[in-house]
This record gives structure tokens, sequence and C-alpha cells, in this order.
């Protein structure tokens, strides 16, 4: 099992290799190593940021060739999201996992507000980049967000009633995990966390938390399927409010006579 240092000593070689590399121009810590890391059992999240787009993939086949030369990987798997924009997942043999992505600058935007600008040869340009983006992408209110959420909600509601109706369990399990989501989602923009809300709803102060946690104590049969449906379009219309009322309605109407309550 990898330790601190493993992680550590990863980092530091993977950032002074790519420093070799004139045609990068900077190296992101991104996810939780960005505010010290969670804990020893989290994972390298990198990204590197290349300066013209032509080059992503050349640049992105050297660090590969450097990762696999230098170090014992088990696995890897390379996602190619759009042409200069690649994300490589390595599986090492002290069971530490690199999520590597290598973007061209001309993409680069942030996905979330935690990261640590480790290099930049461009005095802080990569810095301004993200904020900026942050800034474009991200929801201004809750009340944006809320509007946003009523706008497909109904979707999973309604397959997740149809799922149950057609005896498809695990499809209507699968479409109330995407309702809580949301339902986490709203707590953590109400308690000023508005991302990783998967990591970090454990930790919330709110009075919805122990009605959430008993939405997970479900069964694989129509009865118990049913019953937590219906404590999750209570809870989540409870937790966004007046704004939902109309949409609420209009759910809960279509689940009483789909499900013959």
């Amino acid at each position: 099992m990898y330790q601190s240092e493993d992680r550590t000593t990863l980092l530091n070689k993977i950032i002074d290799f790519s420093r070799t590399i004139h045609d990068i121009q900077g190296l992101l810590l991104v996810g939780s190593g960005a505010n010290g890391f969670r804990d020893e059992f989290s994972d390298l999240d990198l990204l590197i940021v290349v300066k013209n787009s032509k080059d992503v993939v050349q640049i992105h086949d050297q660090l590969q060739e450097y990762i696999n030369h230098h170090f014992h990987v088990l696995k890897e798997k390379v996602y190619r999201h759009e042409e200069d924009i690649f994300v490589t997942c390595f599986f090492f043999e002290n069971y530490l996992e690199l999520d590597l992505g290598v973007w061209s600058k001309e993409k680069l935007r942030a996905t979330k507000p935690y990261w640590k600008v480790m290099f930049d040869r461009e005095n802080n340009e990569i810095q301004r980049i993200l904020e900026e983006s942050l800034t474009s992408h991200g929801f201004s209110n809750i009340d944006e967000a809320i509007q946003d959420s009523l706008s497909f909600i109904w979707q999973f509601y309604r397959s997740a009633a149809v799922a149950l109706k057609r005896k498809q369990y695990m499809k209507a399990m699968k479409d109330m995990d995407f309702i809580r989501d949301q339902i986490i989602r709203f707590l953590c923009i109400q308690n000023g966390i508005n991302y990783d809300f998967d990591k970090s709803i454990d930790q919330l102060d709110s009075p919805f938390l122990s009605k959430l946690k008993r939405t997970y104590e479900v069964k694989m049969n129509d009865e118990s399927i049913q019953k937590v449906l219906f404590e999750l379009i209570d809870l989540y219309f409870d937790v966004i409010g007046t704004m939902g009322d109309e949409d609420g309605k209009i759910i809960r109407s279509y689940l009483y006579e789909m499900l013959e309550v």
C-alpha cells in the first residue's frame, strides 16, 4: 500500500519532467491535493496545460512514456474527451492512482474552485484563466441552480416510476440516486459548499440530513422503492422551498396516478 511519501515523490517527479518540456505552460494540482490532501487514501489529480493545441497529443504521449518507464503501472486507461483534452488514469503497483489531464490552454477552464498552480511559465496566466472561467460558468445564486434543476428533475422521477412499474428495480434505484445528488447539491450550496458535494455531505449540519439518510434504507421490492421515491419527492421540494411549488404538484400528481396510490 502506498504511503503519502510515494504520492509526493510521484508529484515532484512529474513536475520536474514537465518543466523540461518547453511547450508545457504549467501544471496544476487539483482535487483534494490542492488543499493538502484529504487523508492517506487520497489519489493524485494533476492537470498539464499545453501552450498550443497542436502539441497536446505529442506531449500526452511523452508523459505517458515517461510514467511507464519510471514507475510500475498495473493498469492505465486513456480518455480523449476532445482533440486537445486527454485524461489518463494510472494505477500503480503500490495501489496509488494518478489521474493525469493534458489540456490545451485554449480549452482550459475551471470545473471546480480547488486548484493549486505548481508552476506557470507565463506570470500567473493560468490562475487568471481559471478564475475567469469559474465566474462565468458557476451559478450566481441558489435560485439559478434551482431553476436549472427543475428543468430536468421531472425526467428522473418519471423514469424511476416507469422502471418501478416494469419491475426494473436497479434502474429505479439509479434514477433515485440522481435525485439524491440534486438534494445534496442544494444542501451544500445552502451551507456554502458548492463543489465536491459527495465528499462533504456527511459533515453537513442540516435538519434535512437525517431524512436523506433514511432514503438509503431501501429494499428491492415495489413497496420499499415506492415509499422511498415519495420520501425523495417530499425532501427535494422541502429543500428547494416555494420556488418548486408548481412543479411539485405536477410531479406528485403524476406519481400518484402512475403508481396508483
